[in-house]
């Protein structure tokens, strides 16, 4: 059975912030949130901060001793599936208001640890235009400056 396409077109907004998101990658305090990315979607990232909580999560910290200790790439499929969801969710309910997507959202999750606060920033790379998703928990995300980097 074939499935279907999952694909929404979302607008991408002039208001979205225009951030140096290769310099952040660069720096390592991002990175990507996805093993591939065939072009059709946008390029979604996390703090590196948030990225080793996941590993402490689910690879190398104490946790419960009923859940297995995962490898990295498994964290990784978990994420990239977990933020691909997110973003179609936002995606499908811009387009459905015919809005263009919004510099920031909130959304509830489980996705860091316990549940919890997720904060989602769009943004463009300054130098590519590329759209971008940014996704952490509040204090990972204020440690990126963002609101700081869009103005400068």
């Amino acid at each position: 059975m074939a499935e279907s396409s999952r694909t929404v077109a979302a607008r991408i907004g002039d208001d979205l912030p225009r951030i140096d998101v290769i310099g952040l990658a660069n720096t390592r305090r991002i990175m990507h949130a996805e093993r591939h990315n065939d072009g059709t979607r946008m390029p979604m990232f996390i703090p590196a901060a948030s990225w080793a909580r996941l590993l402490e999560l689910h690879c190398t910290g104490e946790g419960a001793p009923d859940r297995p200790r995962l490898a990295p790439s498994r964290v990784m499929e978990g994420l990239e599936r977990a933020l691909a969801r997110i973003m179609t969710e936002i995606a499908h309910h811009e387009a459905g208001q015919d809005e263009p997507l919004r510099p920031a959202y909130g959304v509830t999750s489980d996705l860091f640890g316990a549940e919890g606060p997720v904060d989602i920033r769009m943004v463009v790379d300054r130098t590519t235009g590329v759209a971008c998703m940014l996704a952490a928990p509040p204090a990972d995300m204020a440690t990126l400056g963002l609101e700081d980097a869009a103005r400068g």
